[in-house]
């Protein structure tokens, strides 16, 4: 998936992101929108062998910052990456600095 298939993917999951700059919500924009809201990253990890690029794999990483561990949001998520036929490892942490969950998607598109 190119970079702009994965925002649209996203756009999809019908939880707020930063257009812009979907790998960073400034605390600014924290304020200003509702819970849950998105992040996602995309980083490029190519396999090499014998001096050549062999095969290149996109690994994204899609954040959902909610004030519960689970969010009905999650849902939508599933539901979309489901449809693309895509494979996910979730995880949760709770971040004390902000005071809300991250609910992590990992996955390789």
């Amino acid at each position: 998936m190119t970079g702009e298939e994965v925002k649209a993917m996203c756009r999809g999951m019908g939880i707020p992101f930063d257009e812009d700059h979907p790998d960073h919500i400034n605390v600014g924009k924290q304020k200003s929108i509702s819970l849950p809201f998105m992040e996602y990253f995309l980083t490029d990890k190519p396999v090499y062998a014998d001096g050549k690029r062999y095969l290149d794999i996109k690994e994204l990483e899609v954040r959902i910052y909610s004030d519960t561990e689970v969010s009905e949001a999650e849902g939508k998520v599933q539901e979309v990456l489901e449809g693309e036929e895509l494979r996910w490892k979730r995880s949760s942490e709770y971040i004390d600095e902000i005071a809300l969950w991250a609910i992590t998607y990992r996955l390789q598109v």
